[in-house]
């Protein structure tokens, strides 16, 4: 929204250049974007000076040209042509001398003044006119200065123009009470300590001639709780004067005729949006707020055809079709035209609510819908009317009935407790009573005190539709007296401790990209399952729609093997899934919900190219995807063996003794029944078990090896009883300074594996941090290692 410098002046007095006013608003909650300065002449007119005119002759070749002796105040008068039909001997002239540079209104190119030749005679300069310099639109003639004025002294000195300056205020939606002149002025004034003043208006009560011939009827009274109207019989609609267009094109808006511009005049002045008929084209010469009965057609004034809907949009209507959509477009028709002698001024408030869901659903954003919409003030009502009313009678003459004010209801005003000790301890100083009371005051805030001395009874003005409860009068209260003047305590004591926020919702987010980018797709399945598939402590529910959805789920898996299967029996066969899901259970203590990770990987790794086979997965490519996690959530836990129904075998990661994931091949039986092609591997993980692992984690940081390291697999036949974490303690036992981990890579039972036995794939890291490990010392070190297997475990060393 744009408020103007001088235009804000008219409604109270202050010495604040545009800068400092800027600061005042933005301190006082009207921030402000950008001040522009507007009415300056661009480049100072600089080489433009007083001449004297010492004779004007008849130029020989051009009827309408004459030529002319100027005195700029040089050694000899300036030759020059001049087209002007005014121009005569004795004038004080502005002359822009050869090499001077202006800006003609209304225009975007630069004219440089050149000497050259007009018609044959040579012509040094160029006596100007008003829109030649800049400063107004009359190009009639040149323009003449007074006689005072003195030869070759700058022209800018003796020019009378308005500079001004446009202030953009970020409105933001809780101060619709700023959206005007005088609404900037009150807060400005309250800042000052002092009032602001009111408009004036020029009809008096006795200026106003019978009563409104037509009657308003308002059909639907909780949406249009007042509705003001005055009649102005025989106007002349001209173009506005010069004073009313600088004020609208100064804040952006186009002139369009005296009473349409002065509408929207008094819509930024006062800030209550109002609209002006053609009274004489009013059907029934009646007028109805309504909401349509049926929905029908309506094309508004940006000629936009719009779809009415029947008992919602709230529409002002005369005895046959509606008019206009109240608080947000006039029709196409119920303007005013420069053949309107009769003018029906209409000022209402309309339900904000009403307003809001009419405009946003047709697209509609006008002035008056962003008030309306927000809360326009009931109680300016009148004061607008009869001020709209004066200017057009003073404008564009005619005879103003007496006003109609039709209202149902009470605006009261917002009951506010206020306690000065909490004041006291929310804004941090006491700013005492009588300070508190006095802004106020200025604020136009109704102050009662209380018997107990501490406790304000305030009745807070409807306009301030966002001042409801205490804290929002202390917010004001601050802005006011200026949160700057706060003071600071002497002492501020504070201990300053770092804990990482815990925002687990961020957390999974984050990971969830992760997984994606590293080729995982994630898939969202129902949590309703057919009730075929229930175990005991399962949930029913309790209005299934079907037999399909009668309980909640109780594991991911499923849906995860659905989703395999459907992507199969479409030729899609090499797939990564990962799920966050809940699943859901109950016993003797209640009902009870887990969230989980879960991921399946199945076919081959990379898509199949002429060059080169892909290799399938494995336990191996998801036994990375564990270390990844370990990886990323900041731990580092232990691989164990474990049973799980749905898996042929499994592992776990287990962290402070607790397992917190599982993964393991799909078992045969499963992938039977959801006849699966492929293997599948598949990982289920605690989810708020990792999350408190990632904000619990301490780091600890460690230099970078100096030396390289190297790896050995070993490739083994166990028993079937062993398990990885004894394989793994005793690979340690085999020299703990080189060995530095010990990963598992794969697990097989099955075809071509004795029975009783399993084989299993696993890797040491081996690195010294004194020297680059000599492969004579790795290899000492797998030799033993083959050593110990053997002789504790029974192992067969593949090799």
């Amino acid at each position: 929204m744009k408020i103007s410098y001088n235009w804000l002046k008219e409604y109270i007095d202050f010495d604040y250049t545009p800068a400092e006013l800027g600061d005042v608003l933005t301190n006082l909650g009207l921030e402000i974007g950008k001040i522009e300065e507007i009415g300056g002449i661009k480049g100072g007119l600089k080489g433009v000076v007083v001449g004297h005119v010492e004779s004007a002759e008849q130029h020989p070749n051009a009827d309408r040209l004459r030529v002319c002796k100027v005195n700029v105040g040089g050694e000899e008068a300036l030759n020059i042509v001049c087209g002007a039909p005014n121009v005569a001997a004795g004038q004080k002239v502005a002359v822009a001398t050869v090499g001077t540079i202006l800006y003609p209104f209304g225009s975007e190119d630069p004219l440089k003044i050149k000497k050259g030749k007009i018609r044959g005679e040579v012509s040094l300069g160029m006596i100007c006119a008003e829109d030649e310099l800049g400063i107004g639109t009359d190009h009639d003639g040149i323009l003449v200065l007074d006689e005072a004025a003195s030869v070759g002294e700058p022209a800018i000195d003796y020019l009378t123009f308005e500079q001004d300056f446009v202030l953009e205020i970020d409105l933001t939606p809780n101060r619709i009470d700023g959206a005007s002149h005088y609404g900037a002025a009150r807060d400005v004034a309250a800042y000052m300590r002092k009032q602001a003043r009111l408009p004036e208006i020029s009809l008096k009560a006795s200026d106003l001639k019978g009563k409104n011939p037509i009657p308003v009827t308002i059909e639907d009274q909780e949406r249009c709780r007042r509705y003001a109207s005055i009649y102005i019989e025989g106007v002349t609609v001209t173009e506005s004067p010069e004073w009313l267009k600088k004020r609208l094109q100064a804040i952006g808006l186009r002139p369009i005729n005296n009473i349409v511009d002065i509408t929207n005049y008094v819509l930024h002045e006062l800030g209550q949006p109002m609209h002006a008929f053609d009274a004489d084209q009013l059907s029934g010469k009646e007028i109805i707020v309504k909401t349509l009965p049926e929905a029908q057609k309506f094309t508004t004034l940006d000629e936009v055809e719009r779809e009415l809907i029947a008992g919602q949009d709230l529409m002002i209507c005369d005895a046959e079709k509606p008019l206009c959509i109240a608080g947000t477009m006039g029709g196409i028709n119920s303007g005013v035209t420069f053949d309107t002698k009769n003018v029906f001024l209409e000022i209402a408030w309309f339900d904000p609510g009403t307003v809001r869901k009419t405009s946003k659903r047709l697209g509609i954003s006008s002035d008056s819908s962003f008030r309306y919409e927000r809360g326009a003030d009931p109680e300016m009502i009148p004061t607008t009317a009869m001020r709209a009313a004066s200017l057009m009678v003073e404008l564009a003459g005619g005879t103003a009935s007496e006003m109609s004010d039709v209202q149902y209801g009470e605006f009261a005003p917002y009951a506010v407790d206020l306690s000065l000790r909490k004041t006291a301890r929310i804004v941090g100083q006491d700013l005492g009573k009588e300070e508190v009371i006095d802004i106020l005051k200025h604020l136009e805030v109704k102050v009662e005190e209380d018997a107990d001395g501490d406790t304000l009874h305030l009745q807070v003005p409807f306009y301030r539709v966002d001042v409801q409860r205490d804290v929002d009068v202390m917010e004001d209260i601050l802005r006011v007296y200026g949160y700057n003047n706060v003071a600071l305590p002497e002492q501020m004591s504070s201990a300053i401790q770092y804990e990482p926020y815990r925002d687990a919702f961020r957390l999974k987010e984050n990971f969830a990209n992760r997984l994606s980018a590293t080729g995982f797709y994630e898939v969202l399945n129902n949590s309703l399952v057919n009730e075929e598939e229930a175990a005991e402590d399962a949930v029913h529910i309790v209005n299934p729609l079907g037999p399909e959805t009668g309980i909640m789920r109780q594991s991911l898996l499923p849906g995860i093997l659905e989703n395999i299967q459907f992507n199969q029996n479409r030729q899609n066969e090499d797939l990564a899934f990962y799920e966050f899901g809940k699943t859901y259970w109950e016993d003797e203590d209640g009902y009870h919900e887990h969230e989980w990770l879960a991921m399946a990987i199945t076919g081959q790794k990379h898509p199949t190219h002429w060059e080169a086979k892909s290799p399938k997965v494995s336990l191996a490519t998801l036994a990375r995807e564990v270390e990844r996690i370990q990886n990323w959530f900041g731990f580092k836990g232990e691989i164990e063996e474990t049973e799980q129904p749905d898996l042929a075998y499994g592992l776990s990661l287990v962290v402070n003794k607790e397992e917190v994931l599982w993964y393991g091949k799909v078992n045969e039986e499963l992938a039977e029944e959801y006849d699966l092609r492929n293997e599948v591997f598949y990982l289920i993980a605690d989810w708020p078990a990792l999350v408190d692992l990632y904000y619990n984690q301490k780091v600890k940081y460690q230099p970078i090896a100096n030396f390289p390291g190297t790896r050995r697999d070993i490739s083994m036949l166990v028993d079937e009883m062993a398990n990885f974490d004894e394989i793994r303690k005793v690979i340690l036992k085999a020299n703990p300074k080189l060995i530095r981990s010990v990963d598992l890579h794969d697990v097989y039972m099955g075809k071509g594996i004795p029975a009783g036995k399993k084989s299993y794939l696993v890797s040491m890291e081996l690195r010294d941090d004194r020297q680059t490990i000599a492969d004579k010392a790795a290899d000492k070190t797998s030799q033993r290692a083959f050593m110990l297997l053997e002789k504790e475990l029974g192992a067969e060393i593949r090799k």
